[in-house]
């Protein structure tokens, strides 16, 4: 008690004023602010041709006598894929060729030497026209609406780097079973991705401006979600809805006006009434 006088004698303030100032936490506040959150919806999906071309023998009676290219070549247009010739014929002969009928990215070789060569045995080559693959996406009926040919779309395929794309086109059917739809992401340049790999999206479908906060500040609770807020001196729970996420901050749809001074890292040791000292800080610059 002879430190709080003192120290009341040194403020000019009551015994009690003193010690309720000594005793007061320190906390970083930001004062609530107007931004924009851009509007975004996950997908997932795999990677696949954009247009497939299936080559095969033209007719029956014939052999593979010499490949030539292998998956993930890539090919012109009239490019010899492979050599065939007829069943009872020498296997060493010139042979007919097999051409690509377009140019592109050799996805899968079913040729082997001596095998015999059929339409109805199916595909020898399958090719990626002009080697564009695209991500086919499953999407909730409830989302599918708000997407729309042109959006773009921010592709990872699992272990590699992030690739841009747009959405080229929202597909008319819809599966009632598992209640999704289904979309079609174009790629902008991915020379290392294959067919079949699985990737997930994220489509930026619009944005929207309103009160933020750190994420950090935003807290919940068994009664519901809550930020922290001084009023003054005192600490002042506030129940808030929270919107769209973005980076390190979260919109606020409710419970919160701009300029409201939040506490920047939820602390559950804080209660409704508590004194502390605030400290403004500022965003950190992007």
């Amino acid at each position: 008690m002879l430190a709080v006088a003192a120290s009341a004698a040194l403020l000019g303030l009551p015994a009690q004023a003193a010690e309720e100032r000594l005793a007061a936490v320190s906390v970083s506040v930001r004062a609530a602010s107007t931004r924009c959150f851009p509007d975004r919806i996950e997908v997932t999906g795999t990677l696949a041709p954009r247009q497939r071309v299936d080559v095969s023998a033209e007719r029956e009676g014939f052999k593979v006598t010499q490949v030539l290219v292998s998956p993930l070549d890539t090919v012109a247009t009239g490019q010899t894929l492979a050599r065939l010739a007829p069943l009872e014929g020498p296997a060493d002969g010139p042979g007919q060729a097999l051409r690509a009928p377009v140019g592109g990215t050799v996805l899968r070789s079913q040729a082997a030497i001596g095998q015999p060569a059929s339409p109805r045995l199916g595909p020898l080559f399958q090719i990626a026209a002009g080697g564009d693959l695209e991500l086919t996406a499953e999407v909730t009926l409830s989302d599918l609406g708000r997407i729309a040919s042109g959006q773009t779309v921010a592709v990872r395929p699992l272990g590699l780097p992030e690739i841009a794309g747009e959405v080229r086109r929202v597909e008319a059917g819809t599966d009632p079973t598992s209640q999704t739809g289904q979309i079609r992401i174009a790629l902008r340049g991915a020379p290392d991705v294959r067919s079949g790999t699985f990737a997930r999206g994220i489509v930026t479908v619009g944005q929207r401006c309103g009160i933020g906060v750190p994420y950090s500040a935003v807290q919940y609770e068994p009664d519901g979600t809550i930020v922290q807020v001084v009023d003054g001196t005192r600490i002042e729970s506030r129940q808030v809805s929270v919107g769209l996420l973005s980076g390190d901050d979260a919109e606020i749809l409710s419970g919160l006006s701009e300029s409201d001074l939040v506490v920047v890292r939820a602390a559950p040791f804080l209660r409704e009434g508590d004194q502390v000292q605030p400290i403004v800080t500022k965003p950190a610059r992007p």
